[in-house]
């Protein structure tokens, strides 16, 4: 009897401890024989922001990563506590993330405990490391107004991309200004661009693909500052990457010795020529493998130029100018064979219709030389003496043959191809240092029978060191207009197929109209940036250049195309092949070629440095060549 009553206890305590295991699996959102909860219990992370930053605004947007473990399981909801007490849920993103929006406002400055909380489909419940926050809208008096101006409301921007923020007429002077992005600062600025304008180049390949919130913190003292309108921008996928795309990458190859100041030269079949310090002339294929290299006897600091049998020539700074062949030789002979100037040479060479290679030196000479046996040109009086100041451009060349030198005494001068003086421009405009572009342009004259006489003439676009940009007649030299150009460290100017003239500057890209009238400006636009160079113009109208140690694309409304950051600069004028590819030269001795999507350089106008990318500095029979 003692033993039954026995074996009866021993079953109440079993089908007791039987019952607390089912019981504790039900209220514990776990099946019987399931994992324990605090084992199953979701993996939640809070990705942004980081632990101890200060935020700022209504638009503190919280990311945050949650996990659900087990098999058949996944996360319910996510919940965001701030000093332990409930702000609200989160909102799952298209990725599987979750983002919580804090209105920071509703709270007094100082620091809060921020956790997120993730629930399971069985209720299970996991919390995320704490972060710190430290809330700062509290300023001590008001501070300037600043706007975002670009990118504008709902704009789409990827990769490496620049934010530009601008104070508002008649505000403190702004001693700093923070970028903030979901409220959270990622970038500060405390000198401006210029002017009142600051930038921002952010890479956003890091940040959530979507919609963020872009606003600028200006300060005018180390407490007074304001915070900016909010600019809603969607991050996108850098449409340059992929293959093929416009902006991806077709090829990049080091293989360079000392620096690359001019721009590179392409010959027919899409080889590539690039002058170096390092007094050699490099050649590369199509797809940037070395040909050959070519030694020089003093830096080539000037850009080659291309033949019409693919025989390259380049100036040196020695006073020489060098005749090769596509396949590395000596064209004129032996390797004593070359023409010397006797003075030193910063002009690159340019090509006329009949052969013969123009260029000026620092005794202010302008040398004729036959491109088929490197002699001086002996039609005509050549050298001429057109000054005794230095040429360093190169000169460009009409269609009727009349050669346009611009020198450092500040006067263009117009030579026949006999070496005689054709003009010399009046007015003494600036030291030319950088080259020049020529354009044909039709003139209409509505005479008093009413018939119309339309009469085109050449028309020369020079950049000179006092900071304008002239348009002078090729006629006479007379000056057309000017255009005061902001910012130093101004680029060569090129031409659109509409007219437009595009200049580099540290400032930004800016784009001049030729023709005025009431309602058209001189000024098109600016597009900001820093430290432009010389921009290049493909077949679809994009516009190309570098600006610091990033390579960027826009149209001709000035809408972005792509941009990427190279991390380092380009001295030298870009160019394109004649198969669409952008063509780099950076300081790091490395060269690019991007994909650009184009057949070439634009056929019309002076869409790059020397019209084309033979740089024959030419009008005429090359009109297409790009």
């Amino acid at each position: 009897m003692i033993n039954r009553i026995l074996h009866i206890q021993e079953l109440r305590v079993a089908f007791l401890s039987i019952l607390f295991v089912v019981l504790t699996g039900f209220l514990s959102g776990c099946d019987i024989f399931g994992t324990a909860a605090e084992e199953r219990a979701p993996r939640v992370e809070i990705i942004r922001p980081f632990d101890q930053a200060v935020v700022t605004g209504k638009n503190l947007r919280l990311s945050i990563r949650a996990e659900a473990l087990g098999e058949d399981n996944w996360v319910s909801f996510v919940t965001v506590n701030v000093n332990g007490i409930q702000a609200g849920e989160g909102e799952r993103t298209n990725e599987g993330d979750y983002i919580f929006t804090l209105d920071t406002f509703q709270y007094p400055d100082g620091v809060y405990r921020v956790e997120a909380i993730g629930f399971d489909r069985f209720q299970s419940r996991g919390i995320s490391a704490p972060i710190l926050i430290n809330i700062n809208n509290v300023s001590d008096g008001p501070g300037p107004i600043m706007s975002i101006t670009d990118p504008d409301d709902q704009d789409s921007i990827f990769g490496r991309s620049r934010i530009v923020a601008v104070t508002e007429p008649g505000q403190p002077f702004v001693t700093k200004v923070d970028l903030l992005i979901d409220g959270i600062p990622v970038a500060t600025e405390t000198n401006p661009l210029v002017g009142d304008t600051f930038v921002f180049d952010v890479d956003f390949t890091e940040f959530p693909l979507g919609e963020h919130i872009f606003e600028v913190k200006a300060y005018s003292g180390p407490t007074v500052f304001r915070i900016s309108d909010d600019v809603p921008v969607i991050i996108v996928e850098d449409i340059g990457q992929g293959e093929g795309q416009p902006g991806s990458l077709r090829w990049k190859t080091p293989g360079i010795q000392g620096d690359v100041d001019g721009s590179p030269a392409i010959g027919f079949n899409n080889d590539i020529y690039i002058g170096s310090t390092a007094q050699v002339l490099y050649a590369f294929d199509s797809k940037g493998n070395k040909k050959w290299e070519f030694p020089a006897q003093g830096d080539l600091d000037t850009s080659p130029l291309v033949g019409n049998n693919e025989d390259i020539f380049v100036t040196g700074s020695g006073g020489r100018l060098y005749g090769i062949t596509s396949e590395g030789g000596h064209l004129w002979g032996s390797a004593a064979s070359h023409y010397s100037s006797g003075a030193i040479v910063k002009s690159s060479p340019t090509l006329g219709a009949d052969g013969t290679i123009y260029f000026g030196d620092s005794n202010g000479k302008l040398h004729a030389v036959n491109s088929f046996d490197g002699l001086k040109q002996q039609n005509g009086i050549w050298p001429a003496n057109v000054t005794t100041s230095s040429i360093v451009i190169p000169p460009v060349i009409g269609r009727d043959r009349t050669i346009y030198v611009g020198a450092t005494d500040g006067h263009v001068y117009a030579y026949d191809p006999s070496g005689h003086l054709v003009f010399r421009t009046v007015q003494d405009i600036g030291s030319i240092m950088v080259g020049m572009a020529l354009i044909e342009k039709d003139i209409s004259v509505t005479l008093p029978t009413g018939v119309v006489n339309t009469t085109t003439i050449p028309v020369l676009y020079v950049v000179t060191n006092q900071g304008y940009l002239y348009s002078l007649s090729g006629i006479d030299g007379s000056v057309h207009w000017r255009y005061r150009l902001d910012g130093p460290l101004r680029s060569a100017p090129v031409v659109g197929p509409d007219g437009v003239i595009y200049v580099g500057s540290s400032i930004g890209l800016i784009a001049i109209n030729d023709d005025t009238d009431p309602f058209t400006p001189r000024l098109r636009f600016i597009h900001p940036a820093s430290d432009v160079g010389t921009p290049v113009i493909d077949s679809n109208e994009v516009i190309y250049f570098m600006a610091g140690e990033e390579l960027i694309a826009i149209n001709p409304n000035n809408t972005p195309a792509w941009k990427k950051y190279l991390g380092s600069q380009s001295d030298g004028p870009l160019t394109i092949t004649r198969d669409g590819g952008l063509i780099v030269v950076t300081e790091n001795t490395l060269i690019y070629s991007f994909e650009t999507g184009s057949v070439g350089l634009n056929p019309e106008k002076w869409p790059t440095f020397q019209r084309n990318a033979r740089h024959t500095g030419r009008l005429g029979i090359d009109a297409t060549d790009g």
